[in-house]
């Protein structure tokens, strides 16, 4: 170890009584000091400007936009300046004989000049340190977890950078062919991820080999056993490779026996490699503070109940305009969106069935259905008899419900349920979506039924004022059936009784009068304990109130108003009560729901029910308007006389204790809080969405949606000026460098003058 220590001091003198170290480090420091800077400046003036920011750490190391991939996409063209002339010098000026010659192995020389580049990566490192602290100054609460991750996974890529460059610059004499060939190879590391990427074992070996994105789950917050083992494998690999090309001159071997070796060092490393990139074999470290890279308690113990293999299936039509994430190219992409869960579940089978069937979007007229496939099947790397038509597949799964979309099923044990895509931003299920969809395969789904027959609001209409985004909606990630519900359409006339499997029977505005044969169903679930939510509208009073009776609740008469500059009068802002939180539906204070069109809901009356308020409009200014008016045409303006200002209940929760069961009523004087045009309101921030959620997990007893929710960021400010930015830029891009171009400069006069 003695000669290894000596040999990277006398290497690393030597690297800095040359410029290329000084100037390498100069402009990484200014690189980096220009990236954080800069960064922290635009955040700084987001918060000026009101805007929410969050989660700063991750938004200013992390990402793809972020400082540590901004290193990262420059690391590649430094380290070839520092290594080219490792080997490539000794070789040029013959002083590589006097080294073979001398009493140290081939192995220590080159460790001796490995760990001289490691010291000199140590440095650059000490750079991102510097930045960590500043980050720490600038943000308030840095986790500093996360950025230490990162920057260690920015130092094993200098490493296996270094080991390349060491390596090529073994092969010729020439430094400048030396940097060139090191830059090569990186090219080459990068591209050979896109090789064979249509054959499964292939892809895996080539995904294996590329370093393209290899350190970013470092930089994003996940430390794992198969990159760190990339990583040294890589470094081992070009390491002894080096060894073995300054052995095979002072060897008398064949060219047979030479290409042997280097064969079954390169085979050995590629098996360990895959071997130790398997999900079985692959351990993860969390470095974020909240650990945001790893499931939730919650979805960790859905997959521990789990016994058995489950097998997601995804079936792609190929006329879809998804169609591209499930060609073959695309395998890996999609195995990323479900590591998370491939972490837990390592036996997960995952299989693709391609089809072509009739979408929901136009087709062109000049080309029958079976053209167009075969032409997406070309242009998507699919052979065209692997395709399923849409007679086979309709043999195979029925997804015309399902619009003939890209979707997936999960299976476990002979139960089947399925994983959709949606119509939005991120479009692939996450842990939400799929951890729901596991608890359906090991228990049973929460059901809604919607009543129907009266004209109540409708579960697959697209209308305003229907319910399809919240229940029914495949292409929704907010709908129901998305997060463990079943939800059924309740036609009350068809039905002999409504089914006591239901978790909650809603009954949404119904336009005319229930026959006394459908009270009686309806009155005959609810004594038998069966959960209930009833919606209101204005003018509905009288044939609600009778009904609601029985819970000690009725539809106060008259319209509820609400003073506003902005929206219409009848948009009444409402809050959850504070005595809501007993049953789990409060809101933050400051969170508004909307119930456009709305009565107050009278409460107290005699009945064994335990009420309790739930929504009430108290700002600003609500008050009651009594007798018929026209919003659209009428001055209205409240009317001492005959108006009614008060503190209005929109929603009431009601409990009443069974023997096996407690039931649960939530009783409202609004059916448009949770409408398809409701949840789409983009005018005012509205947190119908959350509200609608609370009030179905707290009929489902908190089986569904899943928990996903995790601690709120506190790294959500930044505690320095724009001036003392901008010091800290003088700092970095200033006094630094030019203190190292002094330092540097001093140090190479006195190297030239002895």
């Amino acid at each position: 170890m003695k000669k290894i220590f000596k040999i990277a001091k006398l290497e690393l003198s030597l690297l800095f009584y040359s410029p290329i170290a000084w100037i390498v480090l100069i402009i990484f420091i200014v690189q980096c000091g220009l990236s954080f800077t800069d960064l922290l400046y635009t955040k700084e003036t987001s918060q000026q400007l009101g805007s929410t920011i969050k989660s700063l750490t991750a938004d200013i190391f992390g990402g793809g936009k972020g400082f540590f991939s901004a290193v990262q996409g420059k690391l590649f063209l430094y380290i070839p300046l520092l290594t080219m002339g490792l080997m490539s010098r000794e070789i040029s000026s013959g002083s590589i004989k006097l080294l073979l010659s001398s009493p140290v192995t081939i192995a220590e020389i080159i460790l001796g000049k490995f760990f001289a580049m490691m010291l000199y990566g140590f440095l650059l490192v000490s750079v991102l340190l510097c930045i960590m602290l500043a980050g720490a100054v600038s943000i308030e609460n840095l986790d500093f977890g996360f950025v230490a991750g990162g920057i260690l996974g920015l130092y094993m890529l200098i490493c296996a950078y270094a080991a390349i460059g060491l390596f090529m610059s073994s092969l010729t004499s020439y430094q400048v062919v030396a940097a060139i060939s090191t830059l090569a190879i990186f090219a080459a590391l990068k591209f050979v991820g896109n090789i064979g990427q249509t054959i499964d074992f292939v892809r895996d070996i080539t995904y294996w080999i590329s370093i393209d994105g290899r350190a970013d789950n470092f930089v994003n917050g996940l430390i794992s056993s198969k990159d760190v083992i990339y990583f040294l494998l890589v470094i081992g690999l070009f390491l002894l490779l080096t060894i073995m090309r300054l052995n095979s001159g002072r060897e008398i071997i064949s060219a047979s026996q030479k290409v042997m070796r280097y064969s079954l060092l390169v085979i050995a490393v590629l098996a360990i490699g895959y071997l130790s990139s398997l999900p079985s074999f692959t351990r993860y470290f969390d470095t974020t503070r909240f650990k945001n890279r790893t499931l939730t308690a919650e979805s960790q113990a859905i997959i521990k109940q789990l016994d058995g293999p489950v097998t997601l299936t995804s079936y792609v039509n190929l006329l879809n305009i998804n169609a591209h994430l499930g060609a073959p190219k695309f395998r890996i992409f999609e195995l990323r969106q479900f590591d998370q869960y491939l972490r837990y579940l390592p036996d997960l089978k995952i299989n693709y069935v391609p089809y072509y069937d009739s979408t929901m979007t136009r087709n062109p007229k000049d080309k029958t259905l079976e053209e167009r496939a075969e032409r997406a099947a070309t242009a998507f790397g699919y052979e065209f008899e692997d395709v399923l038509s849409p007679a086979e597949i309709k043999n195979r799964i029925d997804l015309v419900p399902e619009e003939n979309r890209f979707v997936r099923t999960m299976e476990y044990k002979g139960k089947t349920t399925f994983l959709r895509m949606f119509a939005d931003m991120i479009a692939y299920p996450q842990e939400a979506e799929v951890s729901a969809a596991l608890k359906r395969l090991i228990g049973k789904p929460a059901i809604v039924g919607v009543l129907s027959g009266n004209d109540e609001r409708n579960i697959v209409k697209t209308g305003d004022k229907a319910y399809q985004n919240i229940t029914t909606s495949v292409s929704s990630r907010t709908a129901l059936i998305n997060h463990g519900f079943d939800v059924l359409d309740i036609a009350i006339d068809q039905y002999k009784a409504i089914p006591d499997s239901l978790s909650v029977l809603v009954i949404a505005d119904p336009i005319t009068a229930y026959t006394p044969e459908q009270l009686a169903k309806i009155n005959a679930y609810i004594a038998a304990g069966g959960n209930i939510l009833i919606a209101g509208e204005p003018g509905k009073q009288g044939l609600l109130n009778p009904f609601l009776k029985q819970f000690g609740v009725s539809l106060n008469e008259g319209t509820l108003l609400q003073k506003s500059d902005k929206y219409e009068l009848d948009l009444i802002q409402t809050h959850t009560t504070k005595e809501a939180s007993t049953y789990g539906l409060s809101l933050p204070e400051s969170w508004i729901v909307t119930t456009p069109g709305a009565v107050a809901v009278n409460y107290g009356g005699s009945s064994d029910y335990k009420a309790v308020p739930v929504l009430v409009a108290n700002k600003p200014d609500p008050w009651i308007k009594y007798g018929t008016f026209n919003l659209e045409t009428d001055k209205i303006t409240f009317n001492r006389q005959t108006d009614k200002k008060v503190p209005a209940v929109v929603a009431v929760a009601l409990s009443k204790k069974f023997p096996n069961k407690e039931q649960k009523v939530l009783i409202t004087g609004d059916a448009d809080f949770m409408s398809n045009a409701e949840l789409s309101r983009s005018n005012i921030r509205i947190a119908n969405f959350e509200f609608a959620v609370q009030v179905f997990k707290w009929f489902s007893n908190g089986e569904y949606p899943i928990n996903t929710s995790r601690p709120d960021p506190i790294d959500n400010k930044i505690t320095v000026s724009r001036s003392e930015i901008n010091w800290m830029k003088m700092l970095l891009l200033g006094v630094l460098p030019i203190a190292l171009a002094l330092a540097g400069s001093i140090t190479l006069i006195r190297r030239k003058r002895k």
